[in-house]
């Protein structure tokens, strides 16, 4: 593996040292009451390099906490053809969600509130849901080179849609359980069973689940 070069550490390092600024500000007065340039000048750079970092402001929140979104798509990416997109949502979704939204241990402290600070900042809220629209658009690009040609644009949106919309209602359903003192396993056979009769319903149609 080759060694990052003196001008890679540096820019690594001025990128982790403006990611931490940036959080440090979110945490202390809130996503919308810190801007761009305060926290340049917090970071002792200049503010042009903040955007050449973080082209968007939403960026700074983003490089501690991924979406589960894009980790997923980046999964179904990344699947064999071989393997049949229904049975990785019926067999490996249900574990991948299980446990959330509890913190691996190996977790960087420094990201605790990350959630709290983004459900405060009805700004942030909005520029999370718009790129939500932008991973659908993703997934759908993925979804057409998985399925049949005959598929168009239309239908592969429409399930890009329909699976982001289950990974949502997951999530939610995950954080329910949890609070209602259910164990990883007992959830993940609870979403197994959500996800499987919420495939049943597209394989079928909405006529054939009344």
């Amino acid at each position: 593996m080759t060694e990052p070069t003196r001008h890679e550490r540096r820019r690594r390092e001025t990128r982790e040292r403006i990611a931490t600024t940036a959080l440090d500000l979110f945490r202390a007065r809130g996503y919308d009451a810190v801007t761009i340039a305060e926290i340049a000048a917090a970071a002792d750079v200049a503010k042009q390099t903040v955007v050449n970092h973080f082209p968007a402001k939403e960026d700074l929140l983003l490089a501690w906490h991924r979406p589960v979104e894009a980790d997923l798509i980046d999964l179904i990416d990344q699947l064999p053809l071989s393997t049949p997109l229904p049975d990785f949502l019926r067999q490996e979704l249900p574990q991948m969600f299980s446990s959330l939204p509890e913190a691996p241990s190996h977790e960087d402290p420094r990201t605790a509130g990350v959630l709290t600070i983004i459900q405060n900042s009805p700004t942030l809220v909005d520029a999370l849901r718009l790129r939500g629209s932008r991973y659908q658009d993703d997934l759908a690009a993925i979804l057409s080179d998985r399925v049949p040609a005959s598929l168009g644009p239309v239908a592969a949106r429409a399930l890009a849609a329909f699976i982001l919309t289950t990974v949502t209602a997951m999530i939610g359903e995950t954080v329910r359980l949890q609070a209602a003192g259910q164990t990883p396993d007992q959830i993940a056979a609870t979403l197994t069973d959500t996800v499987g009769r919420a495939l049943n319903i597209l394989d079928s149609g909405l006529m054939g689940a009344t």
